[in-house]
């Protein structure tokens, strides 16, 4: 009887007895990279997020800049020598000679394009868009400036686009489609093909990637008074 209630003691103590110094630091051992893979999947996901983030961003302050081309494109050359009353003007067949009068294309090359025109309803400006620098190397940065006829020189540049990886953002098309070449005149091109391939500064956690936008338009030249 004694005995039984010995072993029944016993049993009792070991069944109280709890954890061994083993188990915990194994059960620690457990949490421990439980916890780890559960962190590293929050910082990968926050991570990602924000590639994600600026992906958009990118792809957003892309095309708002290539609206901005189109619609100054669209207004190259406008308003036009015969949309005025030619006793009005210095000359009616030299655009240069009047401020108010917009000359159209000036200059256009596969990074930089100048062109004449009123676009922003403030008068006639001349419009700077061109790659910095132009030859590459790239990452390099898309920019566009404006400066009144009337004021001249060389125009500040406050919109732009960084990280560009082309060097051949501009292509001229003639009337009949055809690309333009240096030695055609200024006055048979009709449209500016635009290409703007963007690279993300911040590469994805994962696969080390960095993401990219591409955006290609095209922008018809309604006004063909070109110098």
């Amino acid at each position: 009887m004694i005995e039984m209630e010995t072993r029944a003691k016993d049993m009792k103590i070991r069944q109280q007895r709890g954890f061994s110094l083993i188990e915990l630091m194994v059960s620690l051992a457990i949490l421990s990279i439980v916890m780890g893979v559960i962190v590293e999947g929050i910082n990968t996901t926050q991570a990602r997020n924000a590639v994600e983030t600026n992906k958009l961003d990118l792809t957003q302050e892309t095309r708002e800049f290539m609206d901005q081309i189109v619609n100054d494109i669209d207004q190259a050359g406008f308003p036009g020598i015969n949309m005025f009353d030619p006793a009005a003007l210095t000359s009616a067949t030299d655009c240069t000679l009047d401020n108010n009068v917009a000359c159209g294309l000036i200059s256009v090359s596969s990074s930089a394009i100048q062109f004449e025109g009123d676009v922003d309803g403030n008068g006639v400006s001349e419009v700077y868009i061109q790659l910095n620098p132009a030859g590459g190397p790239c990452p390099c940065t898309i920019q566009r400036g404006t400066v009144l006829k009337s004021v001249g020189g060389l125009p500040p540049f406050y919109t732009q686009v960084d990280n560009v990886m082309n060097t051949a953002v501009f292509t001229a098309y003639n009337t009949d489609g055809s690309l333009w070449a240096t030695t055609d005149p200024m006055k048979n091109i009709a449209a500016i093909g635009i290409t703007l391939y963007v690279k993300s500064s911040q590469a994805d956690p994962k696969t080390g990637q960095y993401p990219t936008v591409t955006m290609v338009a095209t922008a018809k030249i309604n006004n063909k008074q070109s110098l």
